[in-house]
């Protein structure tokens, strides 16, 4: 008897060993699997990419049609995991287990991402110059600016050997008579669309925070761009794009560097039905390029643009993987060749009615790839190409000197930007970049430094451009109840989620210094992890340490604070959710504060 049950036991320890280490394999292969497929999907993304979109949002995008090869990894893995739990013993499953986990690791780039962020580049120090502009740099009448960016699009499109046809045959006689460049080098921190942003307005390349909110909020709020340069010296500017605008928080850039006026999804539908919505969906969530582009050349046609002008503008059909054909999009090719030959006549539509509007002899447009795709599309040919991002200049000054076979990155569209309008910039440099209308040549030629290496590395330059700035107080009377309604008159940061008010700091002003301890009542929401920890810290000086309870809902605190701590009437107060990285995650909701003095 005692053997039979010493033998089931031992079979349920093996039972339970072998569950284990199938457990164990399922979730290493599952990351190794999701890895490899997102590296064969975009084959040059970084780690500091998955940061920068940290906030992305899944709704509206079905997530096993986003791209064929998705389905085909998931039914792949599916199959492997099988074989593998019924051919491997336990140790070797676990081996197995091992190296998948390095795989992982070494695929999703950590190692590189955290060895360039801990060494130091004195590029800045050598090379950045941003100088100063004032009102007497811009020409007698100031020039219009209307940069066109399309999403993904290469200059190599145009190649009917590799594609069967000329994906850009209007784009491509645009190119052919104006201005335009092609020796492009594709730099770390310009590769997306917000980089790419970032780097033509600022000329620096995208360095993504670590997503805190105090972070976001305050990256690169020191530095200046030509949007800042622009706006200050009366021009009005526009912003427009038809997916989402918080998407790796494009919104904070643009909105702390002078654009005023923004174009975005609820712009476009805001007298659209359901139907219409429905119809004209478009690729990443976002809405038609025809939409947008009708729209904004209503307001053009209408005069609704004030003079001088910076517009910027984005599109999106043409963004892959799992892209939609729009309703407008003829379907030849059955896959994204026919987008970017729709996208073809509508930016090349747009832009032969926009002749016909009052702006357009003032008005210089820059029509440009933001980067090249991330996977390149397939080709029918082998014959060896390059992949540069599609480029056009129109209505350039006169004066400039034009050589398109100038090396040359995103970094260097700010500089010549400002030369487009006839703005004086002695030295044709502005942050890192040098003028494609110059003969100042671009740092990607530069022998000293290999420029792709240095942009990846900390500076202590580039770290000055987001300087957190000083907390700012408002008038509290104690025992005034603070909640999801009038929270964000006293939040250092704040960010609304499904109608939630999420904050990180609160910057209270008293009438004058308690006389007794203070008792502050909190209730909340936190988003919790496997050891929830909450810390609130008062003036920079940590107040509490608080663990929370593993259960989803508002939870109700009480602290003591003592007057001995209360030295200023100013209380910058910060709540700080320790297990998350993501701003909206490291923050809290707070359902209801009070501070009340106790007598």
């Amino acid at each position: 008897m005692k053997k039979t049950h010493s033998s089931a036991k031992q079979n349920f320890l093996n039972l339970l060993k072998s569950a284990f280490c199938a457990l164990v394999l399922l979730i290493s292969q599952s990351f190794a699997v999701v890895i490899l497929c997102a590296r064969n999907i975009w084959p040059d993304f970084e780690y500091e990419q998955i940061i920068a979109n940290a906030n992305i949002k899944l709704s509206g995008i079905d997530i096993l049609n986003f791209s064929p090869e998705i389905k085909y990894y998931l039914l792949g893995g599916a199959l492997l995991y099988l074989i593998f739990i019924g051919l491997l013993s336990n140790k070797n499953l676990l081996k197995l287990s091992g190296a998948f986990i390095l795989i992982f690791i070494w695929q999703l780039r950590i190692i590189p991402y955290y060895y360039y962020r801990n060494t130091y580049t004195d590029l800045y120090e050598k090379y950045y110059q941003v100088p100063e502009i004032t009102a007497a740099d811009f020409p007698q009448q100031k020039r219009n600016l209307l940069l066109i960016y399309l999403e993904s699009v290469e200059s190599n499109f145009n190649d009917k050997e590799l594609y069967e046809k000329n994906l850009l045959p209007q784009l491509t006689e645009l190119a052919q008579n104006n201005p335009h460049f092609s020796n492009y080098t594709t730099l770390y921190g310009t590769n997306y669309t917000k980089a790419a942003l970032v780097a033509g307005l600022c000329g620096i390349p995208y360095i993504t925070p670590t997503p805190k909110l105090e972070s976001i909020h305050n990256h690169l709020k020191n530095l200046t761009c030509i949007s800042d340069i622009l706006e200050k010296n009366g021009y009005e500017t526009w912003f427009a794009k038809s997916a989402d605008h918080k998407f790796a928080y494009t919104d904070l850039f643009y909105k702390s560097h002078g654009y005023k006026n923004v174009i975005d999804g609820a712009t476009l539908t805001q007298n659209l039905t359901k139907q219409e919505i429905e119809k004209n969906k478009s690729s990443y969530g976002g809405l038609s390029d025809k939409l947008l582009f009708n729209h904004i050349l209503n307001l053009f046609q209408t005069q609704k643009i004030n003079e001088p002008f910076l517009f910027t503008m984005f599109t999106v059909d043409t963004h892959v993987p799992g892209t939609v054909l729009p309703y407008n999009c003829q379907k030849i090719f059955g896959d994204v060749r026919d987008n970017i030959l729709c996208s073809d006549k509508v930016v090349t539509d747009f832009i032969n009615k926009f002749k016909q509007t009052p702006y357009w002899e003032n008005t210089r447009i820059v029509i440009l790839g933001d980067h090249p795709m991330f996977k390149p599309i397939s080709v029918y040919s082998t014959k060896p190409y390059k992949r540069s991002i599609y480029n056009v200049f129109l209505n350039t000054p006169q004066n400039l000197k034009i050589n398109s076979q100038k090396a040359y990155t995103t970094l260097d569209l700010a500089p010549t930007y400002l030369e487009l309008l006839d703005i004086k910039l002695p030295e044709h440099i502005f942050g890192l970049g040098r003028s494609l209308f110059a003969e100042a040549p671009s740092l990607i030629t530069n022998k000293d430094y290999k420029l792709s290496t240095s942009v990846r590395q900390k500076s202590k330059i580039y770290q000055k451009f987001s300087q957190t700035s000083a907390p700012k107080y408002y008038p509290y009377q104690l025992g005034t109840e603070l909640n999801n309604n009038n929270i964000t008159s006293y939040a250092q940061f704040s960010e609304q989620v499904l109608n939630h008010i999420f904050i990180n700091g609160l910057g209270l002003k008293l009438e004058k210094l308690p006389s007794h301890d203070l008792k502050m009542d909190l209730t909340f929401n936190a988003m919790l992890s496997t050891k929830p920890c909450l810390t609130i810290k008062l003036n920079t000086k940590v107040l509490k340490e608080i663990e929370l309870e593993k259960r989803p809902g508002t939870q109700t605190i009480s602290i003591i604070v003592p007057k001995e701590k209360i030295t200023s009437t100013n209380l910058n107060l910060e709540f700080i959710n320790n297990n998350f990285r993501s701003a909206v995650s490291q923050s809290i909701n707070i359902q209801k504060l009070v501070i009340k003095e106790i007598q």
